[in-house]
């Protein structure tokens, strides 16, 4: 079952993944092309982890910090 908090692990790491994204994308608008596909390059092999093993080392140390999205809590009625 979903919990009702805002900033979880899971959540967090997403934001942080289109923060990263616009950063790329104001780095390529400024003409910083290496920073940028460097950036670029490192988010993509993240996401590869991810697909291929089922794990991402940034989503698993947000969720010590934060605390899963999803949990076993008993419904609150």
């Amino acid at each position: 079952m979903k919990a009702k908090r805002f900033l979880c692990g899971e959540r967090i790491q997403r934001f942080l993944m289109a923060f990263m994204m616009l950063i790329i994308l104001a780095l390529l608008s400024k003409g910083l092309m290496t920073i940028a596909l460097v950036l670029l390059a490192f988010v993509a092999i993240m996401l590869v982890i991810y697909g291929l093993f089922d794990f991402c080392p940034s989503t698993w140390l947000l969720t010590k910090f934060f605390g899963s999205c999803y949990c076993e809590c008993q419904d609150e009625e």
